[in-house]
């Protein structure tokens, strides 16, 4: 299979997993168009963009192992789970300090244990 046709076939894998978000969007909606405000629309236009995107890098970078358009097909419904799933992973906090309140830098845990005067490694240290 060629570049072209995987990212054509990922395309539309990513377009079918996009209306099935609109379809159970609409359920959710009671059956209605799930925007009811005039500027609601586009943030949903992107995200069917960035599904069919999605959808086409994916399939087109395994255009080399996939085998025929079914593969391709598949690759770009699951492209958006896939990214979805993988960056839930991801923890975004708060840096650590890099000094303390009192103005001294912070330090690591030493992951040696603490060793006595005499060389001895001590056993009852925390």
């Amino acid at each position: 299979m060629t570049w072209w046709q995987a990212a054509l076939w990922g395309l539309a894998g990513g377009g079918a997993a996009s209306v099935w978000s609109l379809s159970v969007a609409v359920v959710s909606a009671g059956y209605t168009w799930p925007w009811r405000k005039e500027g609601e629309l586009w943030p949903r236009l992107f995200v069917l963009a960035v599904a069919l995107v999605l959808g086409s890098v994916v399939a087109t970078a395994a255009h080399d192992q996939i085998s025929g358009p079914w593969p391709a097909f598949i690759f770009g419904i699951g492209a958006p789970a896939t990214i979805r799933g993988i960056l839930s992973g991801v923890e975004a906090g708060p840096r650590p300090m890099s000094e303390t309140p009192q103005g001294r830098p912070a330090t690591a845990p030493s992951p040696l244990p603490p060793v006595h005067e005499d060389g001895d490694v001590r056993e009852d240290a925390p």
